[in-house]
């Protein structure tokens, strides 16, 4: 459930096993303890004046966009619906640790007999998703994984810097806590109600080289240093950028969304120099050898991992442009061309795909790990029993290669791109179907490139 822990001053613990829709949400956090209001501020008005420079990076970032992101509304009423309200908080508690807090994103039971959460319609507050305040107000992480933090909301801002100037809006708190990936790690790594590990990248950085010491933290990628001011009057000293680059980008209309086009460029930036590739024809093996080195501090991809595909394209053709070989192409709804009927329009019509990512499953547990189970795919990652990881490993690399057997002798042009993308059609289109998800996002989701390679084929 989620709890309040009464010690002056007030904190929640934000843990997010909240499986039971008939819960009576917390109270408000509107009572004082120690003379210190116990309430979230609004970025745009409550912080802006003194941080410009922040709130205008955080603005355009996927924390701002978490509680705004319309395939998380969607997920949420079918999820709800699909659980008869059992995944309660299970969304929530990441997307907008405010909304929890406060109480303002209840289940219940409709007159239809639906469950719904209504976190389209949770007030302005609530949607600005993981604000300033939600990450500046965390006093300890409890465990790393579905958000069990405490927060301590009592004005006072924590971060990283040891010498933080006395100013009239708030006071300010040194937090080493706020240089660790720990503090990521508590919405950043996810098991489901059934006890699948839905997303596990920090699990993945605490096994890699990064976390070792010396290493680096999620912070050193994904708010990167720069010298600046963190606030406008402020001393000249290190700050760290508040876009929190990842993968995810805006799915709404450019024009209710801020930094569209910016995010975008700055995700396939980051998204580049996440692998290293080489191609290597082999005409006397009748191949092209693939080797994708893993430069990340997690798995590759991360995050979400059943909503991400990261796959190879290859394209071989002739002197006149003939294409004589495929693989990684699209099929005519847009979807990669795997073996699964629910996925694609010509399902197996793709035997060499190199693909990335994780299969969500609804087979049954057993405790022999050598026990052979059948297969059976979910989308929905409250569906999943099990998941099985088809990503490259943190400090690890794949190597794969096409079988061009086929090909007659000759000279040929062949075209590699390592390609990526949030989410498939397939996912979308079924949100559409089953949650009133909007058509029109489907048509927001860009194929990122992360490589590309251009070089000549000499087949016996």
């Amino acid at each position: 459930m989620n709890l309040f822990r009464g010690a002056a001053p007030m904190v929640l613990v934000c843990n997010l096993a909240c499986n039971n829709a008939e819960v009576e949400p917390p109270p408000p956090l509107l009572e004082a303890r120690t003379g210190a209001a116990l309430t979230f501020g609004t970025p745009k008005e409550d912080c802006a004046e003194c941080h410009p420079q922040h709130v205008a990076e955080w603005s355009i970032s996927p924390h701002a966009y978490a509680a705004r992101d319309p395939v998380f509304h969607a997920m949420v009423r079918m999820g709800q619906d699909q659980t008869k309200g059992k995944l309660g908080q299970f969304c929530i508690q990441c997307h907008s640790p405010p909304a929890l807090a406060l109480g303002t994103a209840p289940v219940y039971a409709d007159g239809t007999g639906k469950f719904r959460q209504d976190t389209d319609q949770i007030p302005p507050l609530e949607r600005e998703g993981v604000s300033c305040d939600v990450c500046h107000s965390i006093t300890e992480v409890i465990q790393p994984v579905n958000a069990r933090a405490v927060l301590t909301p009592n004005g006072v801002r924590r971060a990283t810097i040891q010498d933080p100037v006395e100013n009239s809006k708030h006071p300010s708190a040194y937090s080493p806590l706020h240089k660790e990936s720990l503090l990521c790690g508590m919405c950043h790594a996810v098991t489901n109600p059934k006890q699948a590990k839905i997303e596990e990248t920090f699990t993945e950085w605490q096994a890699s080289s990064f976390a070792q010491p010396g290493g680096r933290t999620c912070q050193d990628c994904h708010m990167r240093a720069y010298e600046g001011q963190a606030a406008k009057d402020g001393p000249t000293r290190m700050v760290h950028r508040h876009t929190f680059v990842g993968v995810d980008i805006s799915l709404l209309p450019p024009d209710e969304f801020p930094g569209y086009d910016e995010l975008r460029a700055l995700t396939e930036e980051l998204l580049r120099e996440s692998a290293e590739v080489t191609v290597t024809p082999q005409p006397e093996q009748k191949r092209i050898q693939i080797r994708i080195k893993n430069l990340t501090g997690h798995a590759l991809p991360s995050g979400a991992t059943a909503e991400r595909q990261m796959w190879v394209e290859l394209i071989v053709t002739t002197s006149s442009g003939a294409v004589v070989f495929e693989s990684g192409t699209l099929d005519p709804l847009g979807d990669l061309r795997d073996p699964n009927p629910s996925h694609s329009t010509m399902p197996g019509t793709d035997p060499q795909l190199i693909y990335y990512g994780q299969q969500l499953l609804d087979d049954p547990k057993v405790d022999d790990p050598n026990a052979t189970l059948p297969v059976k795919n979910v989308s929905m990652p409250w569906q999943a029993n099990a998941a099985r990881n088809f990503m490259i490993p943190v400090d690890g690399e794949d190597q794969r290669h096409f079988d061009l057997s086929a090909l007659p002798a000759g000279t040929y042009n062949v075209s590699f791109r390592l390609l990526f993308r949030s989410f498939p059609q397939y996912f979308l289109r079924i949100l559409e179907d089953v949650a009133a998800l909007d058509p029109a996002v489907k048509t927001r989701v860009p194929n990122m490139v992360m490589v590309e390679e251009n070089l000549s084929y000499q087949a016996p």
